[in-house]
């Protein structure tokens, strides 16, 4: 039997949640990402395209940005990146992260209100930050990365599956120090969406032609076939 979708909140979605206990959270993140599938896929996907500017959306701590600026300059690869995330402690821990990478700019904004016009870049992404929003909302955030991306949006998120919670369970017990970490790694997992769900959040969106696709450690990767 398929694991239903729970709805509930996690702490690091608490308005209050105490600026230090929520850099370490970002710091167990940025472990998940760098070790279990959240960065490579999204840089690959985004250097693969011709892609001249990327925003990334909910952009957190910054290690998707930073990740693409190095990989970018590693090349030669002119590519302008920008950060949008809604919450003000989250930007200024991106923005501590990244202060050694000019390339990388940072917005204040609501990812279902986007403050840019159509196709203003060539690539939007938006990482382990889908399952945070209720179906409705969803739809909303995937219609805007759609909207405001020339080339195509990429979302990189969790699979939800018992055996993603499982892992994901290990993961908050056995390597996560952060008390936010192990609360929220689990519950994320719950949260999100299963592939069908994905595309079919996508279609609502008004995607052209929605393709999702397995990758390690699982996650999934949503992206529009054709701009």
């Amino acid at each position: 039997m398929p694991m239903k979708r729970v709805v509930a909140t996690e702490l690091m979605d608490d308005p209050g949640v105490d600026a230090g206990e929520l850099a370490e959270n970002f710091d167990d993140i940025e472990v998940a990402n760098r070790h279990f599938g959240g960065v490579r896929p999204v840089v690959r996907e985004v250097l693969a395209s011709s892609a001249r500017s990327v925003l990334d959306v909910a952009c957190g701590s910054g290690d998707i940005v930073r990740a693409l600026a190095r990989a970018a300059a590693k090349r030669n690869r002119e590519l302008r990146i920008v950060g949008l995330d809604r919450s003000d402690a989250v930007l200024r821990i991106a923005r501590s992260r990244c202060s050694g990478a000019p390339a990388i700019e940072f917005v204040r904004g609501d990812a279902t209100r986007l403050p840019f016009g159509d196709a203003s870049f060539d690539v939007v992404t938006c990482n382990l930050a889908l399952h945070h929003f209720e179906p409705a909302q969803a739809v909303a955030v995937l219609h805007e990365l759609r909207r405001v991306a020339r080339i195509a949006p990429l979302v990189c998120d969790l699979e939800r599956s018992r055996t993603s919670y499982l892992a994901t369970v290990a993961f908050a017990r056995l390597i996560a120090k952060n008390r936010l970490t192990k609360h929220d790694g689990p519950l994320s997992v719950k949260r999100a969406y299963t592939r069908r769900e994905s595309v079919d959040l996508a279609h609502a969106a008004g995607w052209n032609e929605p393709v999702v696709r397995r990758s390690p450690y699982f996650r999934m990767i949503l992206s529009d076939r054709h701009a």
